[in-house]
């Protein structure tokens, strides 16, 4: 009788140890999975715009012109990764105020000719959905810019942010990483080309400036902009920021010039969205840790209860 009930107390045991297990596998625990930029062999990829709110009119010449300007902008692709143009054309024609259009293209520095007129040629295809009928236009493709507006800004100085995102964080002891990320940050702001891009093993950055500015606007513009990165996104696993004439950015993997954001990357989302998430998450994985503990209590006390029974029983006998 007193093996019958030894061994139904360690099927007992068994079928216990079988439900903790179960229960341990069913707490939800902390994802692995980064949120780097995607990667794809598209160069058309949308990033952001800025539209101004004044609008012109349907069929006013400001359109006109404005159409004009923009089939010149995408012939002149052939032969340039950059130009900038004014219409009406020529140098001896007197800018009229909200007649006159300002506007110029931007490849990066890796596009071939095709390459880059299908990037401008898709951005210019955006503005009329995104931006319709407005005066001034600032609209940012992966690889490609396109920009106009009624008064010249070429060759004028800004730095105003137009988007700054930041991945989720990469691992606090992750330290070669970091020195990884680290080195292509830097690298970005050495030189003195317009276009700047930095490798170190899977780390990819490139850094840009709009060629209307001289090498000294240009450097303090990615100054700027390479400084931000570094304070904002260093121990981050991708990030970007985007000032009115420049950028610089960085990721993991894949071709620096095929760098895209996700769709958990938005302007300054990091800094909110991802938060409320790993709260989110810290409090899933703490209420689970709780459950057990108090499941493990009654457990114990459970089998502490069914042990003195058997003891006593035992010693009956």
């Amino acid at each position: 009788m007193s093996v019958f009930r030894s061994k139904m107390f360690k099927t007992k045991m068994t079928n216990c140890c079988f439900f903790l297990t179960a229960l341990i596998l069913m707490v939800p625990t902390s994802s692995t999975t980064t949120d780097n930029p995607t990667y794809s062999a598209s160069t058309d990829t949308f990033i952001y715009a800025n539209c101004s709110q004044a609008r012109f009119s349907p069929g006013s010449a400001y359109e006109i012109n404005l159409k004009s300007l923009l089939s010149s902008l995408v012939t002149s692709t052939v032969l340039n990764r950059y130009n900038n143009l004014t219409v009406p054309f020529g140098s001896g024609v007197k800018p009229e105020p909200d007649v006159t259009v300002y506007g110029l293209f931007q490849c990066s520095v890796d596009l071939d000719s095709t390459s880059c007129s299908s990037c401008v040629s898709r951005a210019i295809a955006l503005v009329g959905n995104r931006c319709p009928n407005s005066y001034s236009v600032f609209l940012q493709m992966q690889n490609c810019l396109v920009r106009y507006d009624k008064i010249s800004f070429f060759g004028v100085q800004d730095k105003t942010v137009m988007l700054k995102t930041c991945g989720q964080p990469m691992g606090f002891y992750d330290q070669d990483a970091l020195t990884r990320v680290s080195d292509v940050i830097g690298s970005l702001g050495s030189g003195s080309e317009p276009d700047r891009t930095g490798v170190n093993g899977d780390v990819r950055g490139m850094a840009q400036c709009t060629w209307d500015l001289s090498p000294a606007q240009c450097q303090d513009c990615l100054t700027d902009a390479i400084g931000r990165l570094r304070s904002d996104c260093l121990m981050a696993q991708g990030g970007y920021v985007y000032l009115s004439k420049c950028y610089a950015r960085f990721s993991f993997g894949g071709s620096h010039a095929r760098q895209t954001p996700n769709s958990n990357f938005g302007v300054e989302k990091y800094d909110k969205d991802d938060d409320d998430n790993n709260i989110g998450k810290t409090l899933v994985i703490i209420i689970g840790i709780i459950t057990l503990v108090i499941l493990l209590v009654v457990l114990l006390a459970f089998l502490g209860k069914k042990l003195r029974k058997l003891q006593d029983d035992k010693c009956c006998r």
